[in-house]
């Protein structure tokens, strides 16, 4: 398996053993304040054709896009030369890679990987991303303008004084906008959950419930190889996720934001580990090194400590 590929297997396994209290170090700095993606605006960079953005950004996702539909099924993915990197990543989905290269190999229009997730038992083309080893402080043009489009980097994956930089393109409706590392909304599609609105994750209370019951909405059977098929959830369970797709599709905060501590209250110890475990490590992932540095977050597989 290719480096590229690595990362995907290694992220959710190390996710799996974290403890609450360290993931949840690693997903929030001292005030409280999420390092797992930034609000952005709910009402022009929350879905396609993302118009906040400036023009030539827009203009390259829209074309984007339209290349990519030539790969719009697993079986052309494949066809292509993407091949999948083991299961459903909570805020991702499956990884479709095609071995990358260098910085001189990145090409706007020919992203090397693919995400998929499963939307009422079909498999459907969610985003893209970018992907290349360099050494950390790259000075590698990148192919969009927006200060959104912060690359998020991989050390773990590359050697001494290298890593492996990448940038994610979402399609879709994202909760952090159109190069978030997570998009928090996905859990709910695969579920059949109505999404909050884009607009509630401007509140940092609100953000962390609302990445919490993304979380924990994704079955232990998506997480990671040979996972037992999840039971069928609970009456009450199914009562309480009926009343957060109501309370979505009326975007009603407040029903909202009572039916998720409802849910969050339910989950049990088990749960709460992997969601917490999951949310602090992808979300540490998905921060470059001088993020990390800045936070105080050691550096992922380096041993080497997070300046503060």
């Amino acid at each position: 398996m290719s480096r590229i590929m690595s990362i995907v297997g290694v992220a959710i396994a190390v996710a799996g053993i974290m403890t609450p209290r360290s993931a949840l170090a690693q997903a929030h700095d001292a005030d409280g304040h999420s390092h797992v993606g930034m609000a952005v605006s709910c009402t022009d960079l929350a879905m396609p054709p993302w118009n906040g953005l400036p023009e030539t950004d827009r203009l390259q996702l829209a074309t984007l896009q339209q290349e990519i539909t030539a790969f719009d099924t697993p079986e052309k993915a494949r066809a292509a030369g993407f091949n999948p990197a083991l299961g459903d990543i909570p805020g991702m989905g499956v990884h479709y890679v095609k071995s990358g290269g260098g910085p001189d190999d990145v090409d706007v229009n020919a992203p090397n990987h693919l995400m998929f997730i499963d939307v009422d038992g079909q498999q459907k083309l969610v985003g893209a991303a970018y992907a290349f080893v360099d050494v950390i402080d790259t000075d590698a043009v990148i192919p969009f303008d927006s200060d959104l489009a912060n690359w998020h980097d991989h050390p773990q994956f590359a050697g001494d004084g290298r890593t492996l930089h990448m940038l994610h393109i979402w399609f879709v409706p994202s909760s952090n906008g159109p190069f978030a590392g997570l998009n928090f909304w996905l859990p709910y599609q695969t579920a059949g959950v109505a999404v909050p609105s884009s607009c509630w994750m401007a509140d940092d209370a609100d953000a962390l419930r609302i990445q919490t019951v993304s979380f924990a909405l994704v079955p232990p059977r998506r997480f990671g190889r040979g996972q037992a098929e999840a039971a069928a959830p609970r009456p009450e369970r199914t009562e309480m996720i009926a009343a957060l797709d109501a309370a979505a599709r009326a975007v009603d905060h407040d029903a909202w934001v009572a039916a998720a501590d409802v849910f969050i209250a339910d989950l049990s110890d088990s749960e709460r580990t992997r969601v917490q475990g999951l949310l602090g490590n992808l979300g540490a992932n998905q921060m470059s090194s001088a993020e990390r540095d800045a936070a105080g977050i050691a550096q992922p597989g380096s041993g080497r400590g997070g300046g503060n």
